[in-house]
């Protein structure tokens, strides 16, 4: 809750300070600088005050990271690919979820805990080199002679079109008060996609605070077998990137749509696993599946609507979102809304599971998905928005 916490409230405030700054891989430098920060103390720490700034320090660095990661993808992605490659970076954070445990485990019981950082502190040293050579694409540009070229030729005709035509005065876009953020969030699509952002990563942490103590107590487990019982929802976030390409070809709203109705019988029939048998086990190990994809199956989905929704705004009213656009912000509000998922996981499972069992909790998932499966109709442009679009259009 600590990390999470942090991540929650540093989100919004990092997607600002990306979106004004100069360069995006400096924030990409700092959040590796807070981190490694953050494993000194862990592994210097001798009480649980130190545990929790480490925590704390965690959160701020995951927060940057993701924020300014997705900035860097936005940048460089045209949005008919944007899916594709968000899924790219899902099945990367999967993997280090999956791979993280497992690694440290083994390190740990070969060489006890302060060998557990002296093999993570070369990682992070190989990340330092990684993000500092890093080259952003509007750098990337300025190098390019073609660019170089293309900016002259356009600079020449600019000013041989001046001369030709008396000077009139362009008018200038109008940029609103107020925080951006609250000006994403009126809009529908931001809205309905931060929603399910934030009810997938409930989900996921409900899981996380629940599933192992349920294996433990129904099929006696140790804790090896509470570990592997998060792989089957762990696999599907590999196959991001082909949920990403489907959603680049069909549309945010149909997957997410059908993702979130179909989850509805998956959750609601974790009930009837119940006690201790080889179908029992299997039962529970192909719902766990299921889950998993139709979780990770509409994530891409869920970031492509809300960038397709700011680029839409920008259209509509130039300026609307600031001198430099808000694509940081966007993806800061969406890790936002995880992030409080997250946090508020935990509380929801554990407390239905210890209150009144394990069909109530898998059962009230369900619930919660079906009221969020049907908002999900109403994502993307409406007919009457791409018409005031078009006439906008051709009004310029």
């Amino acid at each position: 809750m600590s990390e999470a916490g942090t991540s929650l409230l540093m989100c919004p405030i990092f997607g600002y300070l990306v979106d004004r700054g100069r360069t995006r891989r400096l924030p990409f430098i700092a959040a590796l600088v807070v981190l490694t920060a953050c494993m000194i103390i862990l592994q210097l720490a001798r009480s649980i005050a130190a545990f929790v700034v480490a925590r704390l320090l965690q959160g701020i660095a995951g927060a940057l990271v993701v924020v300014a990661a997705f900035a860097l993808i936005g940048d460089a992605v045209p949005q008919e690919r944007l899916g594709q490659t968000i899924g790219y970076l899902g099945s990367a954070i999967a993997s280090g979820f999956l791979l993280g445990p497992f690694l440290g485990g083994v390190v740990y019981n070969s060489g006890g805990y302060n060998a557990v950082f002296w093999f993570a502190y070369p990682i992070l040293a190989l990340d330092m080199i990684m993000r500092l050579v890093l080259v952003e694409k509007k750098v990337a540009a300025q190098w390019s002679q073609s660019s170089e070229d293309l900016e002259s030729d356009l600079e020449t005709d600019a000013r041989i079109a001046a001369a030709q035509t008396p000077q009139t005065p362009q008018p200038q876009p109008r940029r609103k008060r107020g925080l951006v953020m609250f000006r994403m969030l009126k809009q529908r699509r931001v809205l309905i996609s931060s929603w399910a952002l934030l009810v997938q990563g409930l989900l996921l942490s409900a899981f996380d605070a629940t599933l192992p103590i349920f294996v433990e107590t129904t099929f006696g487990w140790n804790a090896l077998g509470m570990g592997l019982i998060f792989l089957p929802m762990a696999v599907p976030a590999f196959f991001e990137p082909l949920f990403g390409f489907i959603t680049d070809r069909i549309g945010a709203r149909s997957i997410s749509f059908a993702c979130f109705v179909l989850l509805i019988p998956s959750l609601i029939c974790l009930r009837f696993v119940g006690h201790h048998s080889n179908a029992q086990i299997a039962l529970l190990v192909c719902l766990l599946f299921l889950t998993g994809v139709f979780i990770h199956a509409c994530a891409p989905a869920m970031y492509v609507e809300t960038q397709q929704a700011l680029t839409t705004m920008e259209i509509n009213s130039p300026g609307i979102l600031g001198p430099k656009g808000a694509v940081a912000q966007g993806f800061g509000l969406q890790s936002m809304c995880q992030f409080a998922g997250v946090f508020l996981g935990p509380l929801w499972g554990g407390f239905v599971e210890y209150r009144f069992g394990w069909g109530a909790m898998t059962g009230s998932l369900g619930v919660l998905v079906a009221l969020t499966a049907m908002p999900m109709l109403w994502l993307g442009e409406s007919d009457m928005e791409r018409e005031n679009e078009a006439e906008r259009r051709e009004i310029r």
